[in-house]
């Protein structure tokens, strides 16, 4: 999954989690609980689809660490990475 933009990905997740507007969702600063209405549910419903979407596993102590939207892109970024990177090679038949 290399090349992928994962920031511009989980703004789709928060659009789609939230239904508030793109602009809304693509400020980084801007606190998922607070200014974007994700409680716990939508937290892991979000969490959920990212890990669906990217083929990714978000460990439990990383969700608990993601307040804001800068957050949630600066934690599935290395998860996407590292999953990118663990990735069996493909091998072309002899």
């Amino acid at each position: 999954m290399s090349g992928i933009n994962t920031a511009a990905i989980a703004v789709e997740a928060l659009v789609w989690v939230t239904g508030r507007p793109r602009e809304e969702c693509a400020r980084r600063e801007a606190e998922l609980e607070r200014d974007l209405g994700v409680d716990s549910l939508s937290l892991l419903e979000l969490v959920v689809t990212l890990q669906s979407r990217l083929v990714i596993s978000v460990p439990d102590e990383v969700t608990a660490r993601i307040r804001t939207v800068a957050d949630l892109q600066d934690a599935v970024a290395p998860l996407v990475a590292a999953a990118s990177s663990s990735e069996p090679t493909r091998r072309t038949p002899s």
